[in-house]
């Protein structure tokens, strides 16, 4: 199985997406990835260097089409994504980038089984926010949520509050979901 968890900067992922890997001993991995595209990414974004939006696109996708090497080495024995396609999605078409332009440069990748999107208020979603990098404004992140909500409804994602929730609740109604 494959399974992605999306939201916002600050919606959990991370912490959630590491726990059901470590309990379902799935394989964890993450976008941008550790490999020399995705440390470029990660440079690019928290110096604040102003690069075009589809550029920047086209990084994200030159990291996955890499990632798809470490995704099919791992899929029989399971796969937790923290990031995947629908960030792209989410994130550069409110950067203006057109999403016909990102599907297109990304119709060979293997699509995942189930997405989950943490969905959380964006004052709280800043809160948990330990650094700062380009896409972790308010304004822009409440564009790309409601952008996440509408991708939510085309690619059928399953939705969950993590607002005013503990980690284990989100966890626990996650594990329901999949019906573990």
């Amino acid at each position: 199985m494959f399974i992605v968890f999306e939201g916002i900067d600050g919606s959990g992922k991370t912490t959630i997406s590491k726990m059901l890997a470590n309990h379902l001993g799935y394989f964890w991995t993450a976008e941008p990835t550790d490999g020399e595209i995705g440390k470029f990414i990660r440079e690019i974004l928290t110096k604040n260097k102003n690069i075009d939006s589809k550029a920047i696109t086209l990084l994200f996708t030159a990291d996955r089409y890499e990632h798809q090497k470490i995704i099919k080495e791992n899929i029989k024995k399971g796969v937790i994504c923290d990031r995947y396609f629908f960030s792209t999605l989410a994130y550069q078409s409110v950067l203006g980038v057109e999403d016909e332009f990102i599907k297109y440069i990304n119709k060979d990748i293997i699509m995942p089984d189930v997405v989950f999107l943490l969905v959380v208020d964006v004052d709280e979603a800043i809160k948990r926010l330990k650094t700062s990098d380009l896409f972790e404004k308010k304004s822009f992140l409440e564009k790309v949520q409601k952008k996440y909500l509408e991708l939510a409804k085309e690619y059928n994602f399953i939705v969950i509050d993590t607002s005013n929730k503990s980690i284990d609740n989100v966890f626990n109604e996650i594990l329901k979901r999949l019906e573990l």
